[in-house]
């Protein structure tokens, strides 16, 4: 019986070669992470393929870290065993060259099915954890632990498309083919938006903070005195004139702030969510506040934007301030060390001299930096050997005091520069996106506004979440610009803000005013109009009310009660009825016996005006082209229309100006699109004309002249119309007027 031997079917030799042929590609012909060195807490260094964490920055420079073990946090963690170690690492490095992640949920799910994995090798006494002995049984065990987790709606999600993904890598691969098809069973979190319960409710209204608290923030700004409160209230005034998020900050630069050929001042941001950049308008209101904002933005980042500048213009030195005659080369004492990195001097809390030894083993960049520079892994232990080492360097004998001989290199200027370009240089440097770091007027230094340890003048730092979080108010027990003003809630309680509730009382402001969904997303830099509904606050009484728009030819912009929308119609009668710009700034609909139309009906309102024309008789033969179409009747004084208008004769204008030079260049066709948009350009100026015309009362009817609108009917039946129109050069009125402007 010891002769017998067992029959492997082909379809598994297959398969085990198809994977072993990628683990050796991963391991042996990708180069991502080769460059990973990792000192593990026993003193062994990992190097590449070798390392149990690998990690990488953003191009925004954020730092991220996978860590190949089940693990409480990156320093505390068991790694996992090969083979599963080796297939871990494998699709790590192969999905991240293929297209480099800003994140990390895309892998969360290797731990759980490491664990699935372990428990099956204990159950079948199988010897090692192997991605080969995945099973329906395995892929059911890892759902019970993603489930049993916890975790919450959201990271269940997360973790259980990164295991669909996974389970799709490995058949696409033929690693193996017997497993059930498997998607993620953990929805998405639930719309709070959308959902009509009492607790729902609450939880939308909560994120859009009061009238009262956002007062409170424009009066912390009014108090500021120290750099810290001017410094966070300032970018709240940020956030309080244009919706934006806390990342967007960062790309505010010292030209952000601009003027307009009109007067008017806007910002440009760059949306973090996929817009395209965007010139956001600042409120007349509130231009004079922006600039006093931006000004201390570009006072307080100075020092640090200097840092950044002189790190990228002198790539060997180390910026010394005052002490700029002193060598680059010569080693520090400590003394002199830890004045330029806000280290602590002289006697410790047990009255013994600080030194070197004194942060060399707790700071461990230092301890690194040190080790490196003597050759040796851990220089406290291998060369001071119980020895003291003096504030001047000197190596003293513990219990005599008498100098031992030894000669440790401690750093010198240029040496301590390699930990700046280490800690503080992004992949990019000197780039943040499209703009220089050193135009960023949020970068600060760090430990800008701590109140313990002193600022290091040679860093820079972007503005990050949590800074902002602390000085507005979180529950990390941090006092915030609030407390140290003696600014309250309404309550008297603590004024606590998350720099995401000014979008949403900016949206909500917005959506009360009525303003429509596109121009509200446009503004918020978005790039899907849906996400609007996430930032709609209004409670569910202002959501029903009747009218929600008030325009400036009633009493201002605002909202109505029905009460008040009575008041205001008490006035008219069914002899006397309201005019049209009436019912269309209380929300009724308008008639189009009210618009000058024998007919019954309803205008259907176009966002310029209303349509009137009669689907009776035929369909639109203008498919929708409203602007310029005669049976289309503007309101003069009816909000955004003439802006609109002007708008769209801005973008013909340009349109005609390429047409013209095309036509001059003798291309085929451009011609044709002259006429055709020099026609359309004269229909838009002469709206623009009517609705400007100061002799025409608010309200009144404006429409394009029916000599305007060519007939199609009219030319079939052969019909002149020329002669209506004789001597009326279109073309040439709209080329005249682009020559004016």
């Amino acid at each position: 019986m010891s002769n017998v031997l067992l029959f492997t079917p082909k379809h598994q030799i297959d398969f085990q070669k198809n994977y072993d042929d990628f683990i050796a590609f991963a391991k042996n012909d990708l180069s991502l992470f080769d460059d990973i060195q990792f000192k593990t807490p026993e003193g062994i260094i990992q190097n590449g393929w070798e390392c149990d964490k690998w990690s990488w920055k953003t191009e925004k420079g954020k730092k991220l870290t996978i860590v190949f073990g089940a693990s409480q946090s990156h320093s505390k963690y068991t790694p996992f065993q090969p083979p599963f170690s080796d297939f871990a690492k494998a699709y790590v490095r192969y999905q991240q060259s293929l297209n480099k992640k800003d994140s990390t949920t895309w892998a969360s799910s290797l731990v759980f099915l490491y664990q699935a994995l372990e428990e099956h090798a204990v159950h079948n006494d199988k010897s090692s954890v192997d991605i080969m002995n995945i099973n329906n049984n395995v892929i059911d065990r890892v759902e019970q632990k993603i489930r049993s987790s916890d975790l919450g709606a959201g990271g269940k999600r997360n973790i259980g498309l990164s295991f669909e993904k996974v389970l799709k890598f490995i058949k696409e691969k033929r690693f193996k083919l017997d497993l059930q098809d498997w998607s993620n069973p953990f929805p998405r979190q639930s719309d709070a938006s959308i959902k009509l319960d009492e607790k729902s409710r609450k939880e939308m209204e909560d994120k859009c903070p009061s009238d009262y608290q956002m007062l409170q923030v424009a009066d912390a700004f009014h108090k500021a005195k120290t750099p810290r409160q001017k410094y966070f209230s300032s970018l709240c005034v940020m956030l309080m004139c244009q919706p934006s998020r806390h990342t967007e900050l960062n790309g505010l630069t010292v030209n952000s702030l601009q003027q307009s050929d009109k007067g008017r001042w806007y910002l440009m941001w760059h949306p973090a969510k996929g817009g395209d950049p965007v010139r956001k308008w600042v409120p007349a209101l509130l231009e004079d506040v922006v600039k006093q904002a931006f000004e201390r933005l570009v006072e307080i980042s100075a020092p640090a934007r200097s840092a950044a500048k002189f790190a990228y213009d002198n790539p060997d030195l180390f910026m010394l301030g005052s002490d700029s005659e002193s060598s680059q080369d010569k080693p520090l004492t400590y003394n002199q060390f830890a004045k330029v990195m806000g280290f602590k001097t002289g006697k410790s809390e047990r009255g013994t001299d600080i030194t070197w030894t004194t942060y060399g083993s707790n700071v461990k960049w230092l301890n690194r930096l040190i080790s490196d520079l003597n050759n040796v892994n851990d220089w406290k232990k291998d060369l001071c050997q119980g020895h003291i080492v003096l504030p001047n360097n000197e190596i003293v004998n513990r219990y005599t005091g008498k100098p031992t001989g030894i000669v440790i290199r401690f750093p010198s200027y240029r040496d301590l520069r390699s930990v700046i370009d280490e800690q503080y240089k992004t992949l990019d440097f000197p780039n943040y996106g499209d703009m220089k770091v050193w135009d960023c007027i949020t970068l600060v230094r760090d430990h800008e506004f701590h109140k313990e340890f002193a600022v290091k003048p040679f860093s820079w730092v972007h503005l990050g979440h949590g800074s902002l979080s602390d000085a507005i108010g979180s529950d990390r027990g941090i006092e915030s610009i609030f407390d140290e003003l003696g600014i309250t809630d309404e309550d008297g309680t603590p004024l606590k803000l998350n720099s995401h509730q000014f979008r949403h009382w900016l949206n909500t402001k917005l959506k009360l005013a009525g303003e429509a969904d596109w121009l509200i997303a446009k503004w918020s830099g978005r790039a899907d109009i849906k996400q609007n509904k996430a930032y709609d606050g209004r409670t569910e009484k202002q959501k029903s009310r009747l009218t929600q728009r008030i325009g400036h030819v009633t009493i201002g912009s605002g909202v109505m009660t029905v009460a008040q929308a009575n008041q205001l119609l008490e006035l008219y009668t069914a002899e006397a009825p309201p005019p049209p710009m009436v019912l269309h700034d209380l929300g009724l609909p308008i008639s189009l016996k009210a618009l000058g139309i024998d007919r019954n009906g309803v205008a259907q309102f176009t966002g310029l005006g209303f349509c009137v024309h009669n689907y009776a008789e035929s369909p639109c033969v203008k498919n929708g082209d409203c602007e310029v179409c005669n049976e289309h009747v503007c309101l003069k004084g009816m909000p955004h229309s003439l802006d609109e208008l002007k708008t769209l004769e801005a973008l013909y204008e340009e349109q005609l100006r390429h047409a013209k030079a095309a036509a001059e260049d003798q291309v085929f066709g451009a011609d044709r699109w002259v006429t055709a948009l020099g026609f359309r350009l004269s229909k838009i100026k002469t709206l623009i004309f009517l609705l400007e015309d100061p002799k025409k009362a608010d309200g009144a009817h404006v429409r394009i002249p029916d000599e305007l609108s060519p007939s199609p009917v009219k030319r079939s039946l052969n019909i002149n119309e020329q002669s209506a129109i004789q001597g009326f050069d279109l073309m040439a009125l709209a080329l005249s007027d682009m020559r004016e402007a």
